[in-house]
């Protein structure tokens, strides 16, 4: 949950005003495209380090 809500929020605040015009199922794509990234990329191996010792037990 902590891994995906907040990205979740924070794009689709963010891309309000960039993706205006394109229609809802493509700006949602565009979305779910960006936080599949963040959240492989940057958010869950961070997430696996700062938790690992809860993670491992």
């Amino acid at each position: 949950m902590i891994a995906v809500y907040p990205p979740l929020v924070a794009l689709v605040y963010l891309s309000q005003s960039v993706l205006q015009g394109v229609p809802t199922p493509a700006s949602l794509f565009i979305i779910a495209l960006c936080l599949t990234g963040l959240s492989t990329g940057l958010i869950l191996p961070f997430l696996n380090r700062r938790l690992a010792g809860w993670l491992h037990r």
